[in-house]
């Protein structure tokens, strides 16, 4: 059992949720962040991450499809190579850190734990098993939707329960 909580609403385009585990004390995206905020090799990089994740999607953009990676049923940031979007250029070829996470809509995003990259595929290395756990999250947030247990609300930025609880555990 998983709760999903609201992670940041104060983007001009884009509310982040993420999830936090039963009996966890911290949700999967503030365990990426702990695991390496403090760390030489991978401070820059995520301190990179995470502005793109605020400054381009939350405030800029939203979440555009070209910003994600597709990983079977997740997504994970950033996104692969180099692309132009509007103004910016974005290039992220060889980047060493992924975020997985469940894009909902260009206004929704659900963040949820990643790791160093070092494998070619997102199932192998250090990613397998948030990779995983990604997946099995996504998988379990896209049936309740499609069940009518968790909705999107009106202004397609936040999730409420069946009867309107903003309080959702899955």
């Amino acid at each position: 059992m998983f709760a999903i909580e609201k992670y940041d609403d104060e983007g001009l385009y884009c509310t982040f949720y993420t999830v936090r585990k039963e009996d966890a004390e911290f949700s999967e995206t503030d365990k990426f962040l702990n695991k390496y905020k403090d760390n030489v090799k991978f401070k820059r990089s995520l301190q990179e991450l995470f502005i793109f994740i605020t400054n381009q999607i939350g405030n800029k953009h939203g979440a555009l499809e070209e910003f994600f990676r597709f990983e079977n049923n997740a997504n994970a940031l950033p996104p692969t190579g180099k692309h132009k979007i509007d103004e910016i250029y974005i290039n992220y070829r060889n980047f060493p850190l992924r975020l997985y996470c469940l894009r909902i809509s260009k206004n929704l995003v659900v963040l949820f734990n990643g790791a160093e990259k070092t494998s070619s595929t997102a199932q192998n290395g250090k990613t397998s098993m948030v990779f995983q756990e990604a997946n099995s999250f996504s998988l379990a947030i896209l049936e309740a939707l499609k069940l009518k247990q968790i909705y999107i609300t009106p202004n397609k930025r936040e999730f409420v329960t069946f009867d309107n609880q903003d309080e959702i555990y899955l």
